[in-house]
């Protein structure tokens, strides 16, 4: 599973530098409120070694060369 997203940082749940440890994150984040939007693990394209935690839903889809604040991610985990 690994396709290109694009996510605002500003909207991570979580952020690390060991997949595991964002993993195990968003699995405690989802056991809090396992009706909650999925959450997706996602490792930084300009930053291989990061890996932040976002609600599938806040995905941007529509991406304007203005958007400055908008990151790629590969997408490696759907929870």
């Amino acid at each position: 599973m690994d396709e290109m997203v694009f996510f605002n940082p500003g909207d991570a749940i979580a952020n690390s530098k060991d997949y595991g440890e964002a993993v195990r994150g968003a699995q405690i984040y989802k056991a809090k409120d396992p009706y909650e939007s999925s959450l997706v693990v996602a490792q930084d394209v300009s930053d291989n070694k990061s890996f932040a935690v976002y609600f599938a839903k806040d995905e941007k889809k529509d991406i304007q060369d203005s958007d400055t604040g908008i990151v790629k991610y590969h997408l490696k985990k759907k929870i």
